[in-house]
């Protein structure tokens, strides 16, 4: 698909970004096996393990991103998160923030689903860091719905936290790393239970709580079930 004449509207990017990235992820060979009851609407919280979580959730439907301002000027995956809509966010910039929660409110009450990673970064998928409030008013300002969902990676030969891309690893050579390696699978656990909440924090501590479950209730899939996906 490509993206219509004229200003395209934040849905046709959404779109834009689901049909792109189930492409990209064939193409680059990740298998994905989806959990649960996929949201179509309102705010998706999730935990973070790197630049594969975006195509990941974006394989799952048309949604747009709120993310960490670096990742504009990522190759590849920074020109595909311009281009779908993405939501960027300058860490510890208040006013960034704050034009950040109007367009994501924006968004809700168009009826455009918003991904959200509110641990603020990527880990080794080892822990859950605390969730931040501050990005949960909009859904509390539209009174959409807030889904929870988990991300997990595996590869044959290959601890989870390698397929990881967090702290001080480097990009490219993580990058060029996992698109060597051979059936890679994703999995994208939803808990089917979207809630309206009336208070940010409380939607932030009740969120944690349903995604560290999510991610820890997550099965690992047999390596010969994986091999299976590719005959």
């Amino acid at each position: 698909m490509r993206l219509r004449k004229g200003r395209p509207t934040l849905f046709d990017r959404a779109l834009w970004m689901h049909e792109t990235s189930l492409l990209v992820l064939k193409r680059i060979g990740i298998t994905v096996h989806t959990e649960g009851s996929v949201p179509h609407v309102g705010l998706i919280v999730s935990n973070h393990l790197g630049y594969l979580d975006i195509p990941l959730h974006a394989s799952a439907g048309p949604r747009i991103f709120v993310s960490k301002d670096d990742v504009r000027s990522w190759p590849i995956f920074g020109l595909i998160a311009r281009l779908g809509g993405t939501i960027f966010v300058k860490r510890g910039v208040r006013a960034s923030a704050t034009e950040a929660a109007i367009q994501i409110e924006f968004a809700l009450r168009s009826g455009v689903p918003v991904v959200l990673f509110p641990e603020g970064t990527s880990t080794d998928g080892t822990t859950l860091l605390p969730f931040h409030a501050f990005l949960f008013e909009p859904a509390i300002a539209s009174q959409s719905p807030v889904s929870s969902a988990a991300v997990r990676y595996q590869s044959p030969g290959a601890d989870e936290r390698d397929l990881c891309y967090y702290g001080d690893v480097k990009f490219a050579p993580h990058l060029f790393k996992t698109l060597g390696r051979k059936h890679v699978c994703a999995r994208l656990r939803f808990d089917g239970k979207p809630r309206v909440y009336d208070h940010r924090k409380h939607a932030s501590n009740d969120c944690w709580e349903r995604v560290a479950r999510l991610q820890l209730r997550a099965e690992y899939i047999p390596h010969d079930d994986m091999a299976e996906q590719w005959r």
